[in-house]
């Protein structure tokens, strides 16, 4: 029996908040090349997408909150919300001009 498991990494469970252009969601796991988040708010498979991660944990001081592009890969209804998966094709952290490309593997 084949594995459905198609990740090059394990991804990390957590909940954490995440801003999207028009609205908010919250993660159910992620690593550095994706991410799975449920919202209210519809998407399509191969659309492009735009979020931001809050890191409440990550600083004492302030929250950390990385700015993340992406693409779509999955959407699937999730009881009264919509689950989503997407890729994450560049990332940078708040303040930076541009988006470092992710490391790939």
């Amino acid at each position: 029996m084949k594995n459905p498991e198609h990740r090059r990494l394990p991804r990390h469970r957590g909940k954490l908040p995440i801003t999207l252009k028009s609205g908010e969601g919250i993660t159910r796991d992620f690593n550095v090349s994706g991410i799975y988040f449920e919202t209210d708010r519809s998407f399509s498979t191969g659309q492009a997408i735009e979020f931001t991660i809050e890191l409440k944990h990550a600083d004492p001081a302030h929250p950390v909150r990385m700015n993340c592009k992406g693409e779509i890969v999955r959407v699937e209804e999730s009881g009264d919300k919509i689950g989503v998966a997407a890729s994450i094709e560049a990332f940078c952290f708040e303040g930076m001009k541009n988006l470092n490309k992710k490391v790939r593997e």
